[in-house]
């Protein structure tokens, strides 16, 4: 009984991590045959206006938060409990960023790529109680980020 319990149970596993795989291998793979619908947008912020420079006031501010916040689980360049945020604004839109941060529990539940990453990861972030400003400033940041290391 525990041999097919246990069987059962990586079979799920199996097909989930599979599952996973395949929709990050379909967002990378363009069809001429379909239509590319918008990924919906879960949480709080539906649109974050980013500006095309770096506002360096703003990402200083938002390093400062980062590390206090987020640094524990995140690095930049390399996985540690939780995804590497170095580029995440290159994988990522404003939006997906900054409802990750707000609305953490919304985005687990709804969002197709948090369910894998969370599957991924076996670990469920936590809400860090950062208000929007912070979490704005955090997203310039990890822009300011990304284009300085490239």
């Amino acid at each position: 009984m525990t041999k097919s319990v246990i069987k059962a149970a990586f079979l799920c596993l199996a097909l989930t991590l599979a599952a996973c795989a395949s929709e990050q291998k379909e967002e990378n793979q363009e069809s001429i045959f379909e239509v590319k619908k918008p990924k919906a947008t879960y949480g709080k912020i539906q649109k974050v206006d980013v500006g095309p420079t770096i506002d360096a006031t703003m990402a200083k501010a938002g390093k400062e938060t980062f590390e206090i916040k987020c640094g524990a689980c995140h690095k930049y360049d390399e996985r540690y409990v939780g995804p590497a945020l170095g580029k995440v604004t290159e994988r990522r839109t404003p939006e997906y960023v900054m409802n990750m941060i707000l609305d953490t529990e919304t985005m687990i539940e709804n969002d197709d790529t948090v369910k894998c990453l969370v599957q991924e990861f076996m670990m469920r972030m936590p809400n860090q109680s950062v208000d929007e400003k912070d979490a704005r400033a955090v997203l310039e940041h990890l822009r300011d980020y990304a284009e300085h290391h490239k």
